[in-house]
């Protein structure tokens, strides 16, 4: 029996996690335990029927906030000494479980960093350095970007991403997602997944409210359409709902939907910035805007492929919401090459290529 111990430290990190956690808790030669930061993990695995444990139980001093990123490398290494894995899996690393994995590195266990969101020069700091055994990347564009920063090819495992399978093969109901939500099911639906502002000042505030207020002010050309502002958990819905134009409060909806992919699977195109759910709008062949109003390029090349709009001032916007709602042609053989680039196989069968590197990774066929 091999034991594996399994960190995350916010929900949306978790709710990526768990698909994972519940397969190998179904395998007889594993023992899975799962270890929590936050109170909307605990909400969330509560839901899911998993059983965890908090980090307060391996230490006595007391957080001062849910988050509390000051306190919690302490208790998580108390952690890993009570349950001594054979492997340590997680996401991708904040400094946090960086000095975990390094930890365990020195306690001769293994680890399996999974890949979470999309690497690029501003959010590098949580791929690389890298210093676990294994990276399970979802595809060729993060296995480029990993050896091009000094990650040994050997290292890394290209399997797809597990949270693309279900994008492929979830089936959703639109009529019930407009009856939950309180919308027109008759008009077209746009999605706009939102971002608040991260790592190296990206999307900056200026480009959010030019983005938020152009876009708004586009739809209100298409009496038939209707915007859905899908908020990203690190933004205040107030905050985004301000930053739309009053004249437009009731033609739009600003909220946050518990399923950001059916939102997507069922709308009639998307918008980001450069949100990883781009990509699940291309595995799902919607009409893509790409909204870049900095002097930096692209974080994805989907624009330079063929698959999206792309508004690069603020000017550009109202035509590139022209060119989403009019229809976008786009070739069988563009849409399948970016695909093999964001996708590995693109078959929906991620789990199981992850499964059998983890496996391996345990000593356990």
């Amino acid at each position: 029996m091999k034991t594996i111990l399994v960190c995350t430290y916010l929900p949306r990190h978790l709710k990526k996690m768990l698909p994972l956690v519940k397969e190998l808790r179904k395998k007889p030669d594993l023992r899975v335990h799962l270890v929590l930061m936050t109170s909307g993990e605990a909400e969330l695995a509560q839901s899911c029927g998993e059983e965890y444990s908090m980090l307060d139980e391996f230490t006595e001093v007391p957080r001062t906030a849910d988050f509390d990123l000051s306190w919690v490398l302490a208790p998580l290494i108390h952690a890993i000494d009570s349950f001594k894995p054979d492997l340590f899996l997680c996401i991708e690393v904040n400094y946090i479980l960086r000095n975990a994995v390094r930890y365990c590195k020195q306690r001769r266990i293994r680890s399996v960093v999974v890949q979470h969101g999309t690497p690029n020069k501003y959010s590098a700091h949580a791929f690389v350095p890298f210093e676990g055994d294994r990276f399970v990347a979802w595809n060729d564009f993060s296995r480029q970007f990993m050896e091009s920063h000094g990650v040994p090819p050997e290292k890394i495992s290209v399997t797809g991403g597990i949270p693309f399978d279900r994008t492929l093969t979830m089936t959703v109901d639109r009529d019930a997602i407009a009856a939950e939500m309180g919308i027109d099911a008759g008009k077209r639906w746009f999605v706009f997944t939102t971002q608040g502002t991260g790592a190296g000042n990206m999307p900056s505030p200026e480009e959010v409210r030019d983005g938020v207020q152009k876009t708004a002010m586009a739809f209100s050309r298409y009496p038939n359409c209707l915007l859905l502002f899908q908020v990203h958990p690190s933004q205040e819905l107030a905050a985004v709902t301000a930053l739309v134009p009053e004249e437009m409060h009731d033609k739009v909806i600003v909220g946050r939907y518990r399923d950001t992919e059916a939102l997507i699977k069922v709308s009639d195109g998307m918008i980001t910035f450069f949100s990883t759910t781009a990509i699940d709008a291309v595995l799902l062949r919607k009409p893509l805007l790409l909204i870049n109003l900095t002097d930096d390029r692209d974080f994805f090349p989907f624009v330079q492929m063929g698959v999206a709009a792309g508004a690069y001032t603020a000017d550009e916007i109202m035509p590139g919401v022209e060119r989403l709602v009019s229809g976008m042609s786009i070739t069988e053989s563009q849409y399948e090459e970016a695909e093999r680039l964001m996708n590995f196989e693109n078959d929906g069968r991620a789990m199981d290529r992850v499964l059998d590197v983890i496996s391996k990774e345990c000593g356990v066929m």
